[in-house]
């Protein structure tokens, strides 16, 4: 009997197209096929177990009943539930009390029907992207149609621990990463306006192009609109470009007090390209008054921008030389204008790389730069410095010598005792290395006489470090030590110490001369105790003047995603003032998907908390909720500004904020 039904089996998919395995099977005149008891059938692209199994030779539809499982073999698709038809001519077909998978979504429903590839109408179900033994947060539906690009569903009330907390008449929101629709919307309030609007809608152009229109809805300050336009030209080049348009009224209200009456424009906007093709590079980023960053955007890291950079740059390189073109130009966003901003328009640098001439190694950097500036200093400065090395096996070790010949030449619109510098710098360096291994122990060491030499001061204009060119006769010692114990660093240290046979030198901060023989020293100590555990000194001390021109101190205690530390920074000039003296207390806690954190700046010259934030939450299995709190003092309103903000995500599509409260 077992036999005879394997033959009937093999002979029904020869003749139909399915496979059928099961207990029984019956076939009737009419030739429908019925199988029951432990059935598992395959389908086309479909694999089908059930309790009882009825396949229509005439149609080729085939019914499910009782415990029904479908799957798609791509993974796409997969449901279980007490009842189930498909058709394999039209593709066509339903399932009733269904709980299953389509894509990322997991969704129960009363009744799901296919209506072609791809294509899913449901009733009375719902929807989630958490796992199905956890649907802490789902959407319930009355009807919803799934396609290949969309999901719409009507009716909707968002669910979290099965408590309803939002409704919506529709839902429309795109599958996959580039498909047409609306993105998740901000809204919120603040101090200035009682209700924010911001809705991005995103345009799939094609495979190589898509757009973001957005709107932004305030209903006291600026209203605005953004355009962003991305292209893919090669597989790493790109053109990207983006422009915000708002309208200030007029007059302003109390966002613009203590700003410069001159800066305000009703027209705000900014202006951003960034594009590449091959070596040439192009970017332009302009905004129409300092305080937009501040006004418009949301994020402390794009609202406390210093600048913008607007640039186009041209590289050109092979195996013996690199030759660059740039043209910069900064807009300043932390004054009130931008006339006395430092630009490069332009820059052209040649660089021929080390080329062995006998035991030498010859290379040469030059470059013309014209530093231009609307009021202040400016100039045209062009430098010429070859430069020659030769190292020298040395007892086992190898003695490093560097010549540099420095030409600097400069046109600029002030007057200078030296408008050309000429002079050389000599640096001879021998590293010695010390190594212990041991079974535990790992101690690796090496230390580095280092000789440095420039014979003459110059005043001339100083824009970068080319030029820094200074009276030198320095002798220098560096080491720097690593001590790890089973594989696993427990000491670092760095320590540099010199004499200057000049008897001068400036003072690491305020640039004072001092004329003295011993060099400041520079210390840097790090601990590792223990793996969750770690401290760090970093010190800067003058022996002549007996003062700390810096010291930044860290401890730290990291387990897992949890960490504590704690920071002391502090710098003085050379009469031993203060500078900055600055604490920093950091804090960050994840226990089971509860969020705690804090961070805090206490500035003890001003005796204020200069900046402080704190945020407290939750990470579901699908979902992201928290709550965000900074307090910052800004210079030009001698006050603070305290923010309330709502970040969440749902589903894991997309993070999203919401502005509560500033000021």
């Amino acid at each position: 009997m077992v036999k005879g039904l394997k033959i009937l089996i093999i002979l029904c998919s020869l003749s139909f197209g399915i496979e059928i395995f099961s207990e029984r099977l019956y076939t009737d005149p009419s030739g429908r096929i019925t199988a029951e008891g432990s059935v598992e059938a395959e389908y086309g692209e479909y694999i089908i177990k059930a309790d009882r199994v009825i396949y229509n030779t005439q149609d080729r539809s085939i019914r499910a009943f009782g415990n029904v499982y479908i799957k798609k073999k791509d993974g796409s698709f997969e449901v279980l539930g007490t009842e189930a038809q498909l058709n394999a001519e039209t593709g066509k077909g339903y399932f009733l009390d269904a709980e299953g998978r389509f894509r990322e979504f997991y969704i129960t429903a009363k009744r799901v029907d296919r209506i072609e590839e791809d294509t899913y109408y449901i009733i009375e179900g719902d929807v989630t992207t958490c796992p199905p033994e956890r649907k802490d947060l789902k959407i319930c539906f009355w009807k919803a149609a799934i396609t290949e690009k969309h999901v719409f569903s009507f009716s909707n009330r968002l669910k979290l621990f099965n408590i309803p907390v939002a409704y919506s008449p529709l839902i429309l929101f795109p599958i996959g990463e580039r498909r047409s629709g609306l993105l998740p919307p901000m809204i919120g309030s603040n101090t200035y306006n009682t209700f924010i609007y911001r809705q991005p809608l995103f345009i799939a152009i094609s495979r190589d192009k898509d757009a973001t229109i957005t709107f932004d809805y305030r209903d006291v300050q600026a209203k605005g609109l953004w355009l962003e336009y991305r292209q893919a030209l090669t597989g790493r080049d790109m053109l990207y470009t983006r422009f915000k348009y708002y309208r200030e009224p007029s007059p302003p209200g109390e966002w613009w007090r203590g700003r410069d009456p001159e800066t305000f424009r009703i027209d705000r906007w900014r202006l951003e390209l960034r594009t590449s093709f091959k070596n040439l590079k192009l970017g332009f980023d302009l905004p129409s008054d300092p305080y937009f960053f501040e006004d418009i955007y949301f994020e402390q890291n794009i609202r406390a921008k210093p600048f913008t950079l607007s640039y186009i740059s041209y590289s050109s390189m092979d195996r013996d030389y690199l030759l660059t073109f740039t043209a910069r130009a900064y807009y300043d966003l932390t004054s009130p204008n931008n006339r006395r901003t430092l630009n490069m328009l332009p820059e052209f640098n040649f660089y021929r790389r080390p080329a062995k001439v006998g035991p030498f190694y010859v290379n040469l950097t030059t470059a013309f730069t014209n530093f231009l500036r609307e009021e202040g200093l400016k100039s045209q400065r062009l430098i010429f410095l070859p430069e020659v090395e030769l190292p020298v096996s040395l007892w086992g070790n190898y003695n490093y010598t560097r010549i540099r010949f420095i030409n600097n030449f400069y046109v600029t619109n002030q007057n200078f005792e030296d408008e050309r510098v000429s002079s050389i710098y000599l640096e001879n360096r021998t590293p010695f290395f010390i190594n212990y291994s041991g079974e535990k122990f790992t101690f690796l060491n090496t230390f580095e006489m280092v000789y440095t030499f420039s014979p003459e001061n110059f005043d001339n204009p100083q824009f970068d470090s080319y030029d820094v060119v200074v009276k030198e006769n320095n002798a220098k010692g560096r080491l720097t030590s690593t001590l790890s114990y089973r594989g696993r660093s427990v000491s670092s240290l760095f320590l540099e110490a010199g004499y200057n046979l000049l008897k001068s030198y400036r003072f690491p901060t305020d640039r004072t001369l001092i004329e003295k023989e011993l060099l400041p020293i520079r210390s840097i100590i790090s601990l590792y105790p223990a793996s969750w555990l770690s401290l760090r000194h970093d010190t800067t001390y003058d022996l002549n003047l007996r003062i700390s021109a810096s010291n930044v101190s860290t401890l730290t205690l990291k387990g897992g995603k949890n960490l504590i530390s704690l920071s002391y920074a502090t710098t003085r000039n050379s009469k031993d003032e203060r500078l900055t003296d600055q604490y920093t207390a950091n804090l960050a806690v994840d226990f089971k998907g509860f969020l705690l954190g804090a961070r805090g700046s206490y500035d003890t010259i001003s005796k204020r908390l200069i900046y402080a934030k704190g945020y407290l939450g939750y990470r579901g299995p699908c979902y992201f909720f928290r709550v965000d709190y900074r307090r910052t003092f800004y210079q030009n309103l001698n006050d603070y500004i305290n923010e309330i903000f709502v970040v969440f995500n749902i589903f894991n599509l997309r993070d999203f904020k919401l502005p509560l409260r500033r000021r």
